[in-house]
């Protein structure tokens, strides 16, 4: 029956089984690309860090994140209602602008971190914009603004002749699949190196999540008790 099979297989097995063949060879590539990527960032600014260079470059930083938000969004969406996403603006878009500023820092914990007068909240009580300061024992800092509406940032110096220091750019990374799948399957391959190949757990990714949540919770606590400074020794 196998032989039989084998003789008088449709042509379109044949084209599946091509395709599929191909589709595993570019899904290999895209991966390893994911990794040297992930090697990438995590060790570049790290080794800029560890040989003493950020003195002047890193002792300051800044980090913002924003969306255009409609009517719809605000009223509707699930990250404005306090039964759904109680954090708001604070646990969505504050996570990107927190995360890059740990990351700047070699994901090094903030000894302080206070919240910036002027939050803004909806009628529900749920964060649409906030601002943030952050303070490590070195004398370093770093600062995050979030804001769920729309959002205009300007650099400028003197004489202002020419206003941009920084003239604003768009940089795009282009991935073979959403990005939503590439993580959806890095999680597949980390546990099935661990449930096939007996490999231990990354510690990278829970540790940078944790670090990134403390945090986004000393913030709302700061919010919560009118901009008081939250100390996350110990935590």
């Amino acid at each position: 029956m196998k032989i039989f099979l084998r003789c008088f297989k449709p042509k379109f097995y044949k084209k599946c089984k091509s395709a599929t063949s191909y589709m595993k060879i570019r899904l290999e590539i895209v991966r390893k690309r994911r990794i040297a990527m992930i090697k990438f960032l995590k060790m570049d600014i790290v080794e800029f860090l560890k040989n003493g260079l950020d003195y002047d470059a890193y002792r300051r930083v800044h980090s913002s994140f924003s969306l255009a938000g409609d009517e719809d969004f605000l009223k509707n969406d699930i990250r404005v209602k306090p039964n759904l996403d109680g954090l708001g603006a604070l646990g969505d878009l504050g996570w990107y602008a927190i995360r890059a500023a740990l990351f700047a820092n070699n994901f090094e914990l903030p000894k302080i971190v206070a919240a910036s007068p002027g939050t803004v909240l909806n009628k529900s009580g749920v964060i649409l914009s906030c601002g943030a300061s952050l303070s490590w024992e070195d004398g370093r800092t770093a600062t995050i603004y979030f804001f769920g509406k729309s959002s205009f940032t300007t650099c400028t110096k003197a004489p202002f002749m020419n206003p941009w220091v920084n003239r604003p750019s768009e940089h795009t990374v282009k991935t073979e699949i959403p990005q939503e799948a590439c993580m959806v399957r890095e999680f597949a391959r980390l546990v099935g190196e661990i449930k096939n190949k007996g490999a231990e757990p990354d510690g990278f990714w829970p540790n940078i999540s944790r670090k990134t949540q403390l945090v986004v919770d000393a913030i709302k606590e700061s919010v919560d008790k009118n901009c008081e400074q939250i100390s996350l020794s110990g935590r």
